[in-house]
């Protein structure tokens, strides 16, 4: 049987790699019970969850490969970009605040992308910022620094 690499075959083979991160990080956790839940309960059912969703994805894609997209190329320039972001971001929350943070990944994820204005990206950061600081700070309450000083 040959496997035909499609976007869904790639995605779900993703999908059941952080699965199963998730599990093998979350038994460092204590467990617990369904009823007695440990740290390490909902890490590990979310995991499966995820891997679930990913096996699912996969057979589907081996099942019927003519229903997604063949991968005809690999993109380097976005995986870059977006990566980079992340690690900005991760970089960012803590020392610069999350409004610097959420417009670091912004900025930089839009590096990996071909189309796209400059007032369009403008608009895509103030609308992301205002909905972090709305559902983290104010929704949530999560007391994260939203600058610097």
């Amino acid at each position: 049987m040959k496997i035909q690499l499609t976007k869904d075959f790639l995605g779900g083979v993703l999908f059941l790699l952080i699965g199963l991160s998730t599990i093998v990080i979350g038994n460092t956790y204590k467990l617990g019970t369904a009823s007695n839940m440990g740290p390490g309960y909902f890490p590990i059912m979310l995991g499966v969850i995820v891997g679930l969703i990913g096996v699912t994805m996969i057979v589907t894609a081996l099942r019927n490969p003519e229903n997604s997209e063949t991968v005809a190329s690999w993109e380097i320039r976005p995986l870059i970009f977006v990566t980079a972001a992340i690690v900005l971001f991760s970089a960012l929350i803590e020392t610069a605040g999350l409004i610097a943070a959420v417009a670091g990944l912004v900025v930089v994820g839009r590096f990996g992308a071909r189309e796209g204005s400059i007032p369009e990206l403008v608009v895509i950061v103030a609308v992301l910022i205002a909905v972090s600081v709305g559902i983290f700070v104010y929704g949530l309450d999560i007391p994260l620094r939203l600058r610097p000083w």
